[in-house]
């Protein structure tokens, strides 16, 4: 299970890559997660910036153009793979290595942007992926989790 600093530093590293972005494409390959993608969670993301990346424990926080959210849980196995369109052979695991094969497989989500995309890769499927629709939505939502670690 990715711990509390190693989500602190694909939040870094996904805030330096896709903040002020526009999201081109979503391919879903594999909706069955710990819980179920929502419906129309491709058309949430579709032709949408990201305003601001964030984390509260150990989930990622989209905040996209709309006042909507993305919220992302990488439960036991998740990781998040950048692919550049110059190096399309080379996978960046974005929190520690390189690696020259990824198990397409386990590859669930695609977000495609100009230069390149973002891999949710997951063997378990412990992640999730959630979209919240309000700002209130989102304080009700990590209502129930206790105080944040590193404050």
């Amino acid at each position: 299970m990715p711990e509390l600093p190693e989500v602190e530093i694909i939040k870094r590293s996904l805030k330096k890559k896709i903040k002020f972005k526009k999201i081109k494409k979503v391919t879903i390959r594999n909706r069955n997660l710990r819980f179920k993608l929502q419906k129309n969670f491709g058309k949430f993301l579709k032709n949408r910036f990201v305003k601001e990346i964030s984390r509260i424990s150990k989930y990622l926080i989209l905040e996209l153009d709309n006042q909507k959210y993305c919220i992302i849980h990488l439960g036991m196995s998740g990781t998040i793979h950048l692919i550049s369109k110059k190096k399309q052979n080379k996978f960046t695991n974005l929190s520690f290595y390189q690696s020259r094969t990824l198990p397409e497989k386990h590859n669930h989500i695609e977000l495609l942007f100009s230069n390149f995309k973002i891999i949710y890769n997951d063997p378990r499927r412990f992640g999730y992926f959630k979209i919240i629709n309000s700002q209130s939505e989102l304080k009700e939502f990590f209502n129930r989790i206790g105080p944040e670690a590193i404050s």
